[in-house]
């Protein structure tokens, strides 16, 4: 999920960043970057840029193209969803021990909204929420019982509907936090921005196969795997069988027709949030266009997961603007 958080985040960066840009800049053969005049460092500022330094260096550069009170705004999402990850995959922790963080987590957001924060960047979460009151706080609830149910040994999915379920409480929610971000009409834009969410969630899960078998999960759904012969065991054993690719398809198919969804949604959204929409999308496809030149093959690949190049994702990227700018026309 955090992955998904930072490539979002990153994007949505770099489109208000262009978006809010003056003539206060310098090209030299680059693409312009935002200038901003500095505002007062608070406490919960330092608290996130020191968790950021330290994890995503990348993301905290992207920050810096956005004006100060989107910047923090989108720190304190990033600061939240960073924290949640750490409990759920903490190597040092068993299933109990996480299981208990995340409900004191979830006690703890309860805390945020009542504005009575346990730490710096709980408080700067607290702040966003009471600037966009519009927000719902379903998506942070949800997101954290997305987290519960990874916490298990030997994780499984029943059938396509707890896939798309999980899909949108451990990605789909981070598209609902970002909108305000956006400057969208929440409710106007919450399905397009749930669509691209469990897109991206099951497209990410099609490319990581290889490596979440490594940690003893597996999450095509069990029923179709049954419909066609393959059994978890045969999974966790890389059994790529032609039955089991054809699982694999059926997921991507399902996955690009939430990315047509999203991309027809993408009206919704004012400025250049249509742009940030088709890149993730474009870039999404290009992964959905891999794995079926590997002939779903997506376990054989010792551990790794399913990539696309630099290449790859900057055609990705001018296709999209290509499209958009046709469509405005």
């Amino acid at each position: 999920m955090k992955s998904l958080f930072v490539l979002l985040l990153t994007i949505v960066s770099k489109c208000i960043g262009y978006s809010f840009r003056n003539s206060n800049t310098c090209t030299h053969g680059r693409v312009p970057l935002m200038m901003h005049p500095q505002s007062s460092t608070t406490q919960e500022d330092e608290a996130i840029e020191e968790l950021m330094k330290k994890h995503d260096p990348i993301l905290l550069f992207a920050s810096k193209l956005l004006d100060d009170e989107t910047a923090r705004d989108a720190s304190a999402l990033y600061a939240w969803c960073r924290r949640l990850d750490e409990i759920t995959d903490d190597p040092s922790s068993d299933v109990a021990t996480i299981q208990q963080r995340l409900s004191d987590w979830e006690s703890r957001f309860d805390m945020i909204c009542r504005n009575e924060p346990v730490d710096d960047m709980d408080r700067a979460l607290a702040m966003y929420l009471q600037r966009n009151d519009d927000l719902e706080l379903s998506p942070f609830i949800d997101m954290i019982s997305g987290m519960q149910a990874d916490s298990v040994l030997n994780r499984t999915i029943s059938n396509m509907a707890e896939l798309e379920e999980y899909a949108y409480q451990v990605a789909g929610t981070v598209g609902l936090m970002l909108l305000p971000l956006l400057n969208a009409n929440v409710e106007q834009s919450r399905d397009a921005a749930i669509a691209l969410g469990k897109a991206i969630q099951l497209i990410n899960i099609l490319r990581d196969a290889s490596p979440d078998v490594v940690l003893g999960r597996v999450y095509l759904p069990q029923d179709m795997l049954r419909a066609e012969g393959v059994s978890t065991e045969d999974v966790l054993l890389r059994k790529s069988s032609p039955e089991y690719r054809k699982v694999v398809a059926a997921v991507a198919e399902r996955a690009e027709a939430l990315l047509l969804e999203a991309e027809i949604g993408k009206s919704t959204l004012p400025g250049i949030g249509p742009l940030f929409v088709q890149i993730i999308v474009e870039l999404y496809r290009e992964y959905l266009v891999k794995l079926e030149q590997i002939g779903y093959d997506n376990l054989n690949l010792r551990g790794e997961r399913v990539k696309i190049n630099s290449i790859q994702k900057l055609m990705a990227s001018v296709k999209a603007a290509i499209k958009v700018f046709l469509t405005q026309r």
